[in-house]
């Protein structure tokens, strides 16, 4: 073999290892694009890519929807996610173990809609939650919408299950002790003063909205009262039409 075939040869070596490195860097894929109607792309690394059905979508993408534009994209636990029209949207944590009660998933909606259809989990570490500026809604086993105005007013309508919807972290608490600390392991609990009631201001808030009832937050991060609503009429809500359909199908 030539001195130029050698080099040529490590050369191609080299380039092998460094895309084996950077895919290994990259992580397994969040979820794949299994929908695709007009133009969107993911950017990760200030570089963007245009999103095709097939495509992988990673953790600390930014998804971003033109016009007219409707996106899905399954989990790897079987969750879908759905992004709007002149949607942007960062899968700011994908994590999944080998169970779908092991799993971190959080996406924040920079404007725009999402819909989310949340596998099912009878327990164990699990968190599935969008955030917005103004507020985060956490679920489990679920089916709901977040709509983010550009004005940072939020709407959250849940279609089936419970959803969280909090100003900041969904609050996850330890089992307690008796007097209301954290139970330490084989032996008995210490005792600690638990604080009176506080009144809870705007900016640390928390509501529970259940099945078929909606919250909205103000551009100041101001709640209202979780209420009914009704399913929209055929040809009112195309989004949500067609999010009940792609639903339905699955």
């Amino acid at each position: 073999m030539t001195m130029r075939a050698r080099l040529l040869s490590a050369a191609v070596a080299v380039a092998a290892l460094l895309a084996s490195d950077a895919a290994a860097a990259a992580g397994a894929p969040a979820g794949t694009v299994t929908f695709l109607a007009g133009e969107a792309t993911r950017a990760a690394g200030g570089k963007a890519e245009r999103l095709e059905v097939g495509k992988p979508v990673f953790q600390g993408d930014l998804l971003e929807t033109q016009r007219r534009t409707r996106l899905e994209v399954k989990l790897a636990d079987q969750s879908v996610i759905r992004l709007g029209p002149s949607s942007k949207a960062e899968v700011s944590a994908a994590a999944f173990g080998k169970t779908v009660e092991e799993r971190n998933v959080s996406a924040k909606l920079v404007v725009g809609k999402v819909w989310a259809n949340v596998a099912k989990a009878v327990g164990g570490e699990q968190k599935f939650e969008v955030k917005t500026e103004n507020a985060v809604a956490g679920v489990r086993g679920t089916t709901f919408r977040v709509d983010a105005s550009t004005d940072r007013s939020v709407v959250v309508k849940v279609y089936s299950g419970t959803v969280a919807v909090a100003s900041g972290a969904i609050p996850r608490p330890e089992h307690k002790g008796a007097e209301g600390e954290a139970a330490p392991k084989g032996g008995k609990p210490k005792r600690q003063q638990i604080a009176g009631p506080q009144q809870v201001t705007r900016e640390q808030w928390e509501k529970i909205v259940t099945n078929m009832m909606e919250i909205r937050v103000s551009s100041e991060g101001v709640p209202t009262e979780p209420e009914k609503f009704a399913l929209a009429q055929a040809g009112q809500d195309e989004w949500e039409e067609w999010n009940r359909s792609r639903d339905e199908a699955r």
